[in-house]
């Protein structure tokens, strides 16, 4: 009986079919003429890019040169989303990443304003500047020449 268990086994064994991996379609990976890879599809970059550019043509380098931008963005966030010290990436990792892109837009207001804030100063400094010139004239009884205003 030992013999027929044994035996039972055996053909279980042999009969059992090795585990084959599903064998996934390969994605199609679409390249640049000189046969470089683009990270992501170039119609999904065209689409967006649509969006806000409106009857005009969009030359193919100029598609490739936004698509590895793009690639390039991602893989320096990313890199600075890894920098965190715990186990996962969070929601509060990819603000801290992206908040240096975000910010731009501000700072280039910030400047605008300041630009127009120093040219207010400018104009009150040289106004009392002159306020300046004509009290001591006046104190001294001379009349403002034209050096003295420079």
């Amino acid at each position: 009986m030992a013999d027929e268990i044994q035996i039972a086994e055996a053909q279980e064994t042999t009969n059992i079919e090795p585990e084959v991996p599903e064998i996934q379609e390969p994605v199609q990976v679409e390249t640049t003429a000189e046969g470089e890879v683009l990270p992501f599809p170039r119609a999904r970059v065209v689409s967006i890019m649509r969006t806000e550019i409106k009857d005009k043509i969009i030359r193919s380098e100029v598609k490739e040169a936004m698509n590895f931008w793009i690639g390039n963005l991602l893989k320096r966030i990313a890199k600075e989303m890894n920098n965190s010290m715990y186990g996962s990436v969070s929601i509060a990792d990819f603000q801290r990443a992206t908040k240096p892109y975000d910010m731009v837009e501000d700072i280039v207001k910030d400047q605008e304003r300041l630009i127009v804030s120093c040219e207010k100063l400018k104009l009150d400094s040289d106004a009392i500047r002159r306020e300046m010139l004509r009290f001591f004239a006046t104190i001294r009884g001379k009349p403002l020449d034209d050096e003295t205003q420079v």
